[in-house]
């Protein structure tokens, strides 16, 4: 295989998939997509680039994942239709329908929210202000920051603040399940949200998995799929007052510099790891209603978890509740959650996300 026909060969490997999708073939699917992740990984190993590897083998592992569950038939279901036919394993852009949430439910971040309310939340219940000042509502937002700093929430957050539904677009799914008919499917979800009567924010999750920077190396299916996202951003922006899109990037500098054009995300907003307050508040959610020892010290844990992101503290809570879970199976007495029951637990959780990172962050960040 020369080295310029990979692009190719994953687009046939992913049409064919889709294909056999449409006809219910789960099997077949499932080959074809192993085969796609296959290539992808043989194109990481050939990589020069560390970012172009990383991007390689994540979409890589999402194929091969999806192959996993389509080999196991019942645990991969698709939506259906109204005659009962099944579609596409991904879901279309629905509205997100879990527990409501407002700022208040997000412990800290009172700086990010402070923007949000004056960008986006103020403008979108106060249009008569916005007139008598002639100020343009229009264009969107992007989250970006280190994962697990609360940017799904955030979002989740505006939509309830606003009662407006929730549109959620993971660009990685998009690509991975329809590659070869991205743009299609695009331009569908995009269109699922217009029509939502009441308005919608549309909010697209790892924005750098649709829309990286265009090089002369990039294939031309990539190509096809960044060009109809900056088309729907603009129709959106342009034509739809009931809209707001937002969108959240783990790794902003992957990102193509036409996104961060008016009208598109012409806001970016920085979401931060938690400061000591907000992981006060991070503990005590965690810890609402557990029998705790009457020894230990919520803010004495929230001290010594400087840098640790939302879901590292969580997953801290998670692992030293399950410590007096299994001494209560194994004796069976029941006991409390104790501070050396947190210093096993973060001796096995560290921080996952590294200053160099960080510092990666304030420096686009100044740009």
């Amino acid at each position: 295989m020369n080295a310029s026909d990979w692009p190719k060969l994953l687009t046939g490997f992913m049409d064919r998939a889709n294909m056999a999708l449409q006809r219910g073939n789960r099997r077949e699917a499932a080959t074809d997509m192993a085969r796609a992740s296959e290539l992808l990984f043989l194109q990481a190993q050939k990589a020069k680039n560390l970012e172009e590897k990383k991007r390689f083998v994540s979409r890589a592992g999402q194929l091969l994942e999806t192959s996993s569950l389509l080999h196991g038939d019942a645990t991969f279901r698709g939506n259906t239709t109204k005659d009962g036919n099944e579609t596409s394993p991904i879901t279309s852009v629905m509205p997100y329908g879990g527990k409501k949430l407002e700022f208040s439910d997000i412990a800290g971040l009172n700086d990010v929210k402070q923007t949000l309310l004056q960008r986006m939340i103020y403008p979108w219940k106060h249009p008569e202000k916005l007139k008598k000042y002639k100020i343009s509502r229009g264009g969107g937002m992007l989250f970006h920051g280190p994962p697990g700093a609360g940017k799904t929430l955030l979002a989740r957050a505006v939509a309830g603040e606003l009662g407006l539904p929730l549109f959620v677009i993971k660009s990685s799914e998009v690509l991975s399940q329809f590659y070869g008919q991205s743009e299609k499917q695009l331009a569908e979800l995009f269109e699922n949200a217009r029509n939502a009567p009441d308005g919608a924010v549309v909010f697209l999750d790892e924005i750098d998995a649709l829309g990286a920077k265009r090089t002369e190396q990039m294939n031309e299916a990539s190509r096809r799929v960044i060009n109809q996202l900056l088309q729907e951003l603009d129709g959106v922006a342009g034509k739809s007052e009931k809209i707001i899109f937002l969108a959240a990037t783990n790794e902003p500098w992957l990102l193509d510099s036409a996104l961060l054009r008016p009208p598109r995300f012409c806001e970016k907003c920085y979401i931060p790891l938690p400061d000591v307050a907000a992981r006060r508040v991070l503990f005590g959610m965690s810890l609402q209603g557990c029998p705790l020892d009457h020894r230990l010290s919520v803010e004495s844990l929230a001290q010594k978890t400087d840098g640790f992101s939302g879901a590292d503290i969580v997953n801290i809570c998670e692992r030293a509740k399950l410590i007096p879970f299994c001494d209560a199976i194994d004796t069976g007495i029941d006991r409390p959650i104790t501070s050396d029951d947190f210093e096993q637990a973060m001796q096995n959780v560290k921080p996952s996300v590294d200053q160099e990172t960080l510092k990666r962050f304030a420096d686009w960040e100044r740009k």
